[in-house]
């Protein structure tokens, strides 16, 4: 009975590890891509600015163009930015739901059923990180907007006014 129950738990442990490693793949592709959005939307941001700073090019009544420019490639980035933020929460999640089930799994093949109940709650330690990405997540899309908020500005404010 045990060469079963030692069978079972390789082949468990065997097909969890598969999975985690296919779920940690498509995670670490999605945080590469927000990464890659993320820059390419403040080098953009950038490149606006310094056009808009060399004031011989646009005059005062032109503001509206690096303005419109500005908003439409911000709301491009937060568009694709926010479905690549979402796939990459949603994939996390599931990477931790699966970890939890192997602990879980793992703890029900090596404990007989009595001791079961003793053990510490696993999803109060899912529950904080889960609040910690969102909070991280909720900082990352505020500094974002309030970044796209600055460049708005400084689209009127650096043709009219100067620096």
């Amino acid at each position: 009975m045990d060469l079963d129950i030692e069978a079972l738990h390789k082949s468990h442990k065997q097909y969890l590890t598969l999975i985690n490693e296919i779920q940690l793949k498509r995670t670490r592709h999605e945080e590469a891509k927000a990464a890659t959005l993320t820059v390419g939307y403040v080098i953009s941001q950038g490149a606006i600015l310094i056009s808009i700073s060399n004031r011989s090019a646009l005059q005062c009544y032109d503001w509206f163009v690096p303005f419109s420019l500005s908003l439409l490639l911000g709301i491009v980035y937060f568009v694709t930015f926010w479905e690549a933020v979402n796939r990459w929460y949603h994939l996390q999640y599931n990477l931790d739901l699966n970890c939890l089930d192997a602990e879980a799994l793992l703890v029900q093949i090596r404990r007989p059923p009595p001791e079961l109940p003793d053990q510490p709650p696993l999803e109060a330690e899912a529950a904080v990180r889960l609040t910690r990405r969102m909070s991280f997540i909720g900082v990352l899309i505020v500094a974002l907007m309030g970044f796209q908020g600055v460049m708005l500005y400084a689209c009127r404010s650096f043709l009219c006014h100067g620096f």
